[in-house]
């Protein structure tokens, strides 16, 4: 079935050039379609997966989505523009033209914190490319899942985009097979036995990682408004964001200042008692929740540590006198619990992360030019954000992705456009007359003129 489906997809793509830009945007239109007109639908599935806001649910998936699609709309035309280069040579002038041409049949796996704009996100990127998409959503969104499996062949044929659901297993069988490219986004663990078994047929892959994206504030970027911009993206979704700051570094004569100025913005955000409040999130299953719950031993709970298996709930919580080389200084938390952690020096704590798996996003909060710069050279991430959390993901003209551990391969914008592409070269050459010496038998008088015009002599 699957590779009925690939066959399909590789055949419509060998075509694209004749359909060129016109199927493109069609696709893309396909996809707005798609979210516009059944955006109560999504919202009402996110609602039920992960316990959304629609507010958040609106603003951190569809409208990330719809905006994608306004700018690659826009810019694809000239994006698929053949890029011409000529030289003049003693013998003549060649040329050059490089063109974007698709891979084929392209395999998405999308994760479930995000499991709209997630799957969709890259599906956009290889439709604009000309490629036929096969997306498997994650099992652990089920209603967003289904909604995907129910819609997508409405709106577009198998040859085009076609939805596959199941559980790991099918997840296991569909990298098992040969595709013209993977796109996958999850874990490093996973993302590795995606990798391995890309490598049996030599498959181009683009991996969305995770990380511990660290979040240093300065002495002089600490105010009400940074703190309030750190909660907010360390709690959207219930802390399950792959960009999320994942551990807080503060001066340590401030460290009670921001300790109650976060509390005091919890608060305000979610209330007393976060469990009722409609903007605040579930984590999306019971083995997630209880990995979350076991950082809870690895420092001090300063705020929160409440939390409810029955509802998938765990409140907002602080976590201070963190064990150092415990497990949530080691691996990503993905969930809303906070690591606070003192320093004396900037230096010590770029020194700590320099010896620590490269992450997708460094965030720095500081007006001190010369403090933002040494600490966006000497740490190594994905990204770097300024004074500002999450919100780089979303801008299109920003190429986004890990490095390291933290991912392989960027997309968003452009970039997804050239992710989903490989440059192929036309060369041709105009020549008027041969030159004898560029053939055999070969002389000393040769080399020495080939050293003497090496850019000019073919």
């Amino acid at each position: 079935m699957i590779e009925e489906v690939q066959l399909l997809q590789r055949e419509r793509s060998r075509h694209i050039g004749a359909e060129g830009l016109e199927h493109r945007l069609y696709a893309l239109s396909q996809i707005k379609r798609l979210l516009t007109e059944h955006e109560e639908e999504w919202l009402a599935a996110l609602k039920a997966d992960l316990h959304k806001h629609p507010v958040e649910a609106y603003a951190s998936e569809i409208s990330v989505l719809l905006n994608e699609i306004a700018h690659i709309e826009k810019m694809l035309p000239s994006w698929l523009k053949p890029l011409s280069k000529e030289r003049r040579l003693l013998s003549g002038r060649d040329k050059v033209v490089t063109v974007r041409k698709p891979y084929g049949s392209v395999l998405v796996i999308a994760p479930w914190n995000y499991p709209l704009q997630l799957a969709l996100m890259p599906a956009i990127g290889a439709l604009a490319g000309g490629n036929g998409v096969v997306l498997k959503p994650s099992e652990s969104a089920p209603a967003t899942s289904q909604l995907l499996q129910q819609l997508v062949p409405a709106y577009f044929p198998k040859k085009v985009f076609h939805v596959v659901t199941g559980d790991r297993d099918v997840g296991e069988k569909l990298t098992s097979l040969q595709w013209d490219f993977i796109f996958f986004t999850g874990s490093p663990e996973t993302g590795q036995k995606v990798y391995e078994a890309a490598a049996r047929h030599l498959t181009p892959v683009l991996l969305e990682l995770g990380g511990k994206n660290p979040c240093i504030i300065e002495q002089s970027g600490l105010s009400k408004t940074a703190i309030k911009k750190i909660i907010w993206g360390k709690f959207l979704n219930a802390g399950q964001s792959c960009i999320a700051p994942d551990t807080v570094y503060v001066p340590r004569e401030q460290l009670e200042t921001v300790l109650e100025m976060m509390k005091e913005q919890i608060s305000a955000f979610y209330g007393e008692n976060p469990l009722l409040s409609e903007s605040y999130g579930r984590i999306v299953h019971k083995d997630h929740y209880d990995k979350i719950m076991t950082f809870m031993a690895d420092g001090r709970v300063y705020y929160g540590g409440d939390a409810s298996a029955d509802d998938g709930y765990i409140g907002p919580t602080l976590l201070v006198d963190v064990i150092p080389g415990s497990p949530i200084c080691t691996e990503e938390i993905f969930g809303p619990v906070l690591p606070v952690v003192p320093y004396d020096s900037v230096a010590d704590v770029i020194q700590t992360l320099q010896t620590s798996p490269v992450p997708l996003c460094t965030y720095i909060f500081s007006n001190n030019l010369e403090t933002q710069s040494k600490i966006a050279d000497e740490v190594q991430s994905g990204a770097v954000s300024i004074n500002e959390v999450m919100l780089h993901a979303v801008n299109p003209f920003l190429a986004f992705g890990g490095n390291g551990k933290s991912g392989l391969g960027k997309y968003h914008g452009e970039a997804s456009f050239e992710a989903f592409t490989h440059p192929r070269p036309v060369y041709s050459k105009q020549t008027p007359f041969l030159l004898s010496k560029q053939f055999p038998p070969y002389s000393k008088a040769v080399l020495l003129a080939l050293r003497k015009l090496r850019r000019k002599i073919f």
